[in-house]
């Protein structure tokens, strides 16, 4: 059963996200929140300037209490991940107690690289790439 989490978590980070979709070689930057989590709203309120500043690649909320949509200006350009398949990520790359927010950057086709243990700004994109060897 846990390989197949793994795979469906896998798939979804590879798949191609409607309707907006990202440029062929572009990654995703993961923001795993909750709902609960004060900094996560924080930076789910400054999502827009990170939408912007990922480009080309795309931002995808993956809350493990339960989704949360994205703002209304951002419906089309962010993707939204499952709430098994983020929680599944969260204990993958954060272990047993995770702590929240934590990000990640999944290279074109690739794996989530080491997630990033902090609230994600703008400022912070570089190096969260640079994880992956970007």
């Amino acid at each position: 059963m846990r390989r197949l989490s793994i795979a469906l978590c896998a798939t979804f980070l590879t798949a191609s996200p409607a309707p907006a979709q990202a440029p062929a070689g572009a990654g995703q930057v993961i923001l795993l929140g909750a709902r609960w989590c004060a900094p996560c709203m924080a930076e789910w309120r400054e999502l827009a300037a990170l939408v912007v500043a990922a480009k080309p690649d795309r931002v995808v909320l993956a809350w493990v209490d339960r989704p949360i949509p994205p703002p209304p200006a951002l419906v089309g350009q962010v993707a939204i991940m499952p709430q098994p398949q983020a929680l599944e990520l969260a204990h993958r790359l954060g272990g047993e107690g995770f702590g929240l927010p934590m990000a990640a950057y999944v290279p074109a086709g690739g794996r989530p690289c080491a997630p990033w243990r902090a609230p994600l700004g703008v400022g912070d994109l570089g190096a969260l790439r640079q994880l992956c060897g970007r």
